[in-house]
């Protein structure tokens, strides 16, 4: 092939990849204009919906209509939002093509001309349109470039879905008045309980007009010597926590964190009731208003149940009798030192308090959408508290907190930069701070002991990693998420497990090499998080299908389809899988391979909260109050 030969092919493959280029670059340029004209959630038909619905807010298949739809236009949404991060690249590509090309293209006319006073002037003036060409071209990319950098994430909640279905619920909720505990097998009328004390000490005082039952009192007494002690856990029934090398103090039989000990979705207690009926109060042993709204789970230790309440200008600590639903103390989150007075933006489906507390049996701490974080005693006394700065995140902050070792842990990933974070629970110090090359994550963490070694376990965009939990080392980490990561992982028998909506459900196997067992994205949560165990794998999905996998391979054991869609996370506990939708219903299978519903009770209002568990009692905060539930 000679020179001129050469020399026509470079130029057309600079042409092709010139007009390639030049159409990814109208395209983007012309995507951004849309974007800039208009919402790209909004959709008319969506819009009618919802203003239907505003006037018939119990019309439940209009409400299905709704989120079967809104879901289509999400769907319609990533897929924009892919095809302008790959067309990003096939425009780098292009343009890279493109000026190989021409300056081979250029390398061959060099070699080809031949000297002359004519040709130089001609080839001064070649060059000089090659340069106003070359300038044109690169304006119209970079453009194209910039275009599709600020064609940024729009997705919220336009037609404030969540709100609807907050209005509905309020609408259809019969209120009925708080049991006392005459109303149930419990004697005496408790404002309070002991407290656990910081030094293990026992104490009999009694913070109430009446008395306690002696087994109740010698239970908190042998908590609390437990809790000074740092005693062994018990061995862990068979939906089990197993006897990790984690601390604990009793954690087991406590209820100290979202999802469970260890943020795992786990639950020891037994005889855990399957039937009951919030309307007619049927197995609700009390029910009691909470005066400021919030999503996040009860947390339990001992006969004290803990929750946050706040709006824009309110926060609140709660902390509940969990035998008959009195308030023992509200502690309120004021006086916190900002950098800023500006007010986070939230949506309705995440609000101010999205975040579930925690508790190690001597402390409290929460966190709020502010971005405060505070932390009291079992009294309600405030120990510290400190702001992290204004969290970006266009829902909400919503990451809940975890307790090791003294160590208070925080995820805080945003949209302008991640992190994960260790206080003193003590002081509020900051022991340890490692930044993430992460995308915003709505997840929570978890602990492990994987290989007899405690991992800080997070899920985010893109990549799934783990920590030292007491100095803040990463220890692995693998890409194989995508999109707004809302479930936290899974972990059973060494074995962690990813997912959120749009992207995959993952199996990864930890290591300095992590590497992903298999994969699957067939059904796929938006919020709940996965729960594992006896090799069985549960996910809850935002469509209202609930799904089983062989957590060994992936493969489908079985599947049930509910009229509502799930946010609470399932959970497991008696050797049952518990799945609560959002309109209240509570679907009950046995922990199997085979498919085996036990019951779907309801609750009479609706929920976004996950179940919390303790001594045969079910713990369920819906949107306007909190309940038990028991026989």
């Amino acid at each position: 092939m000679n020179i001129q030969e050469k020399q026509k092919i470079t130029w057309r493959i600079a042409v092709i990849a010139g007009i390639f280029s030049a159409i990814v670059s109208i395209i983007m340029i012309l995507n951004y204009w849309q974007l800039q004209r208009s919402e790209p959630l909004e959709n008319e038909l969506l819009a009618s919906l919802v203003e239907q619905l505003r006037k018939d807010t119990g019309n439940e298949q209009l409400k299905e209509d709704i989120r079967r739809l809104d879901l289509m236009v999400r769907k319609a949404y990533f897929t924009k939002q892919w095809q302008i991060r790959a067309g990003a690249f096939m425009l780098i590509g292009g343009v890279v093509i493109l000026v190989i090309s021409l300056r081979m293209y250029q390398s061959y006319s060099d070699k080809l001309e031949e000297p002359g006073s004519e040709d130089r002037h001609l080839g001064k003036e070649l060059i000089t349109a090659q340069k106003w060409i070359m300038y044109s071209v690169i304006t119209i990319f970079g453009l194209a470039l910039i275009a599709a950098y600020l064609s940024s994430d729009k997705l919220a909640d336009p037609y404030n879905l969540a709100g609807l279905e907050d209005t509905a619920a309020e609408s259809e909720v019969e209120e009925i008045a708080i049991r006392t505990p005459g109303d149930t097998d419990l004697s005496g009328d408790t404002e309070g309980a002991p407290a656990e004390l910081e030094t293990g000490e026992e104490s009999n005082e009694i913070l109430s007009d009446g008395e306690l039952e002696k087994e109740g009192v010698e239970q908190i007494i042998e908590e609390t010597a437990a809790a000074g002690a740092s005693t062994e856990p018990e061995t862990a029934p068979e939906t089990a926590i197993a006897e990790s090398k984690i601390e604990s103090l009793n954690y087991g039989n406590q209820f100290p964190s979202f999802r469970g000990p260890y943020g795992l979705g786990l639950s020891n207690h037994k005889n855990i009731p399957v039937d009951w009926d919030g309307a007619s109060g049927r197995n609700i042993l009390w029910k009691a208003e909470i005066p400021l709204h919030g999503y996040n789970s009860p947390v339990i230790w001992g006969d004290r149940l803990f929750l946050t309440g706040a709006d824009a200008t309110t926060q609140f600590i709660y902390c509940y009798n969990r035998n008959n639903g009195k308030v023992i103390w509200e502690h309120p989150v004021n006086d916190v030192a900002r950098n800023t007075s500006e007010v986070p933006r939230v949506t309705d489906d995440t609000g101010y308090a999205a975040p579930t507390v925690v508790t190690d049996g001597v402390n409290v701490c929460a966190i709020y959408a502010t971005g405060d974080v505070v932390c009291v005693d079992l009294e309600g006394k405030r120990k510290w508290a400190r702001n992290l700065g204004l969290p970006d995140n266009h829902y909400g902050h919503s990451s809940s907190l975890l307790i090791y070792k003294g160590i208070l842990l925080i995820q805080f990933d945003t949209n302008k930069q991640g992190k994960v974070l260790g206080l003193d629970v003590s002081t509020g110090e900051t022991k340890w701070e490692t930044q993430r090359e992460s995308k915003i994550s709505w997840a929570s963490p978890i602990l492990a002991d994987i290989g007899g070694r405690t991992e800080l376990i997070l899920s985010t965009s893109p990549q799934v990693a783990a920590y030292n939990p007491l100095t803040g080392e990463e220890l692995w980490s693998i890409d194989c998420l995508m999109g707004e990561v809302g479930p936290s992982p899974g972990y059973s028998d060494g074995i962690v497990y990813a997912t959120n909506e749009y992207a995959v459900l993952a199996a990864i196997k930890p290591g300095q090499q992590p590497e992903i067992l298999w994969e699957t994205n067939e059904y796929l949560p938006e919020v709940a998080s996965p729960v594992v165990d006896n090799g069985l794998l549960f996910i809850g999905t935002s469509y209202g299908v609930i799904v089983c996998y062989d957590a060994a391979n992936g493969e489908i054991l079985w599947e049930f389809e509910c009229d509502d869609g799930i946010y609470a996370s399932p959970m497991i506990a008696d050797n049952k899988v518990f799945f609560l939708d959002m309109g209240g219903k509570m679907h009950i299978f046995k922990k199997d391979r085979s498919m085996t519903l036990l019951g779907e009770p309801e609750l009479g209002e609706g929920s976004v909260s996950t179940p919390s568990f303790s001594d045969g009692r079910i713990y369920l905060r819906g949107y306007n109050f909190l309940y038990c539930i028991g026989i």
